[in-house]
């Protein structure tokens, strides 16, 4: 269960590591471990697939991680109680207006134990970066932590970078400005990646 809502780049599992490059390399692969590193966004040692699951949106459609392979998914996992989280979503809300036309889609995973509120604060905010052309809403609700334990989410927000085939990359672990120049750089460049990250 979420026990932390926060600010702080904390250190990676053991199973992470970050790579840091030149910044005068022109291959593009280089170029996004680059940003990563800049942004504090750390890559696994070895990509893993993601645990797939399914949950609950706030229509109450089922919905599966599943349903968005061939998508590059920013997975948030977040809080309506959390302030940090709250700070993120304007952020997000840009990143999906600037990609909502491309192969890109940000899952958010709320972690509320009170559905009804979560759902409420959700509508109310007029955040749209859940709502997705062809797919279900993917805004999620998991008020038991099923999911967010099932990813280790020791604080909110958390996020992990997912390929397009579904492999879990990377991880964000507390606040990120996801509308920054770089940001926007990075995503652009793991959408348009033809070859998976190492």
């Amino acid at each position: 269960m979420i026990t932390a809502c926060s600010n702080q780049k904390t250190k990676a599992s053991k199973t992470t590591t970050v790579k840091e490059t030149s910044t005068s390399s022109v291959n593009p692969s280089k170029n996004i471990d680059t940003l990563m590193y800049a942004m504090g966004i750390q890559l696994f040692q070895k990509k893993e697939v993601a645990p797939n699951f399914e949950l609950k949106n706030i229509n109450g459609k089922t919905v599966s991680l599943k349903y968005y392979r061939g998508k590059f998914i920013l997975l948030n996992f977040m809080a309506t109680w959390c302030m940090w989280c709250r700070k993120e979503m304007p952020h997000l809300q840009k990143l999906h207006e600037r990609f909502k036309d491309k192969d890109f889609v940000i899952i958010a995973v709320f972690s509320d134990r009170d559905r009804a509120k979560a759902i409420a604060f959700i509508k109310k905010s007029g955040y749209t970066f859940t709502e997705n052309s062809g797919t279900y809403n993917s805004a999620l609700l998991d008020p038991t932590g099923r999911v967010t334990g099932m990813y280790r989410v020791t604080g909110t927000p958390t996020t992990y970078l997912i390929d397009k085939n579904g492999n879990a990359f990377a991880i964000a672990q507390g606040y990120r400005d996801w509308s920054t120049k770089e940001a926007f750089t990075l995503i652009e460049n793991l959408i348009n990646l033809n070859k998976p990250i190492k």
